[in-house]
């Protein structure tokens, strides 16, 4: 299959914008966590009420959506290494079933082999006797 046929012709730019969109915006959500939850905890160090725990709400989704954005902009990359590593180990169990496998199968098929030579060599035996 024409590799053309699978990518939309934006593909490369959408890939280019989540792979440096991504980060900005999980590394800004996570600023805002560490904004936030940092307030929340000054406050039992007797500081008053924590002013700025909102920022831990605005903070994570923007982590997650950052995070989101990250896994699909790399997601080419990370399936082609995935690839990379378990194709040479894939051929290597076909390789080694195929070689320890033959005398099974050699078996099995040399059992098949004579069960229906057995069955037409009856059934021959059936047409040569005459009927009574």
């Amino acid at each position: 299959m024409n590799e053309d046929q699978l990518q939309s012709p934006r593909q490369s730019s959408v890939r280019t914008f989540l792979c440096v969109a991504g980060p900005a915006i999980a590394a800004v959500g996570l600023i805002f966590l560490i904004v936030g939850l940092g307030s929340f905890f000054a406050a039992f160090g007797g500081d008053g009420p924590p002013r700025y725990f909102w920022c831990a709400f605005v903070g994570m989704p923007l982590l997650f959506v950052g995070g989101v954005m990250c896994q699909f902009g790399y997601l080419g990359a990370v399936a082609r290494y995935v690839a990379g590593e378990s194709a040479p180990v894939a051929k290597d169990f076909v390789n080694y079933m195929g070689e320890n496998t033959q005398p099974g199968v050699k078996a099995v098929s040399k059992s098949v082999a004579e069960g229906i030579a057995e069955g037409l060599a009856e059934a021959q035996e059936k047409q040569a006797k005459p009927r009574n």
